[in-house]
């Protein structure tokens, strides 16, 4: 396994000149060179820059570099395009095959499931960071010191695919369309389901991804398209969203508004899902096979979590909102750069659940088990960085040794959550206009 991550180092990026920021910059052989740094953003241990820079230096046991000092480093970081990181952790998920239809990852009914969401991330609090992020303040409000995260994760398999970093407030939509873009090498267009939550209702987006040969299930809010709902009776339906010109306006991309203006409608299919607390939840999807059923659409919309415990496990887990910067182009850096580490964190947990499991049935034991993720991220923290500065099959054999014995001897029974009702609050008839002084 630990040769997919040797393999995307050892290719960091060629050429450099890609990802450099200026001319002449690491252009000289250098004691710490352009992969250096790479690496070491991509494995510090996320104390401070300083002990951090300590630590590495350590862990490379043939180095003969004394210290690099924080200045140094924090100077050299601005040359370095923080997309290469992003190329990295695009490099791993190919390295490892994942675009490729092994049994290895999971799947529903062979199609890949994709969830799309935004989340705002909190970001250092310094009037520079604020002016570059274009967090502009009011004169009775200090907004506080937010960016706009918009992904694409593997809702199966805990990948990220692509991540991107915008400023605050900023729409989901046109990071969504950018994000699919980003994508495509990862994918398998037609064997791919896309979901979204009720901040997606967009007919671009619908055209986005049916242009891509792809699928996608996306959760209507209650007013959305009521004029081309009313004549539906049934809780499953096809239904024909009409593009009208109003709507074609919206498109912002020129070759999908050309296409579509072409078309006279979209036909999709609408579901109605009656929820446990009387209310009503909608569905609206390309996927016309009647193979999916209405539990099969109940199942995949709610699969759509997984993408807030991702977002749970990049936050509190690996500390994706902990900075080493106080500039823009360094919060990029430090996002990013988690992508790689949360990437292979979850092929590991992916193996090791399968290696458990094995071990467990041989023993008789049917019981599901899965690897505790805590102590697999704390293990892959410590080992990680000394496998790939010192990449000797003794090394790599050591380390993988000893990752292996610690994460499979003390697993966790694999228990699902009971879902819990969710009470919807009932909508006021008139708002308070009363406030106090």
């Amino acid at each position: 396994m630990f040769y997919h991550i040797k393999n995307t180092f050892d290719n960091i990026a060629k050429p450099i000149e890609k990802y450099v920021l200026g001319e002449n910059k690491f252009i000289r052989d250098s004691k710490f060179s352009f992969k250096d740094y790479v690496t070491f953003l991509c494995f510090n241990k996320g104390t401070s820059n300083q002990a951090d820079l300590e630590d590495f230096i350590e862990d490379n046991f043939t180095t003969d570099i004394q210290q690099i000092t924080r200045q140094a480093f924090s100077k050299q970081r601005t040359f370095i395009n923080p997309l290469v990181f992003k190329e990295i952790s695009k490099q791993y998920l190919l390295e490892i095959n994942y675009h490729k239809n092994y049994d290895f990852f999971k799947s529903y009914k062979g199609f890949r499931l994709f969830g799309g969401d935004g989340s705002d991330f909190e970001i250092p609090d310094f009037e520079e960071v604020r002016k570059e992020f274009q967090i502009k303040n009011t004169e009775k409000y200090r907004k506080p010191a937010q960016a706009k995260f918009s992904s694409i994760m593997d809702l199966l398999n805990g990948f990220i695919l692509d991540g991107i970093i915008g400023n605050y407030k900023q729409a989901e939509l046109p990071l969504m369309h950018q994000n699919l873009e980003n994508i495509q090498e990862l994918i398998i267009p037609e064997k791919s389901i896309f979901i979204f939550d009720r901040g997606y209702n967009a007919m671009e987006l619908y055209a986005h991804i049916m242009s891509m040969s792809s699928y996608f299930i996306v959760r209507l809010k209650d007013k959305s398209y009521i004029d081309d709902r009313y004549k539906i009776t049934e809780n499953d339906a096809e239904i024909e969203l009409e593009l009208t010109k109003q709507r074609l306006k919206k498109f912002h991309n020129k070759d999908l508004k050309e296409k579509y203006s072409k078309e006279k409608h979209l036909k999709l299919r609408i579901l109605t899902i009656n929820l446990e607390n009387e209310s009503k939840e909608y569905l609206l999807t390309n996927i016309l096979d009647k193979n999916f059923t209405m539990e099969d659409f109940k199942e995949l919309y709610n699969l759509r979590w997984g993408i807030e415990t991702n977002y749970n496990t990049m936050k509190n887990r690996l500390n994706i909102e902990n900075y080493t910067g106080k500039r823009k182009i360094t919060i990029k850096q430090d996002i990013y750069s988690k992508f790689i580490k949360y990437n292979i964190f979850q092929y590991y947990k992916i193996y090791f659940n399968l290696l458990i499991n094995r071990v467990k049935r041989q023993k008789g034991i049917k019981q599901k088990y899965k690897v505790n993720q805590a102590h697999l991220i704390r293990k892959l923290k410590k080992y990680l960085p000394i496998m790939i500065l010192n990449p000797t099959k003794e090394i790599i054999r050591k380390y993988t040794k000893k990752l292996i014995d610690s994460c499979t001897q003390s697993p966790n029974k694999d228990i699902k959550n009971p879902t819990t009702t969710r009470n919807k609050k009932k909508q006021r008839k008139f708002n308070i206009n009363y406030k106090p002084t």
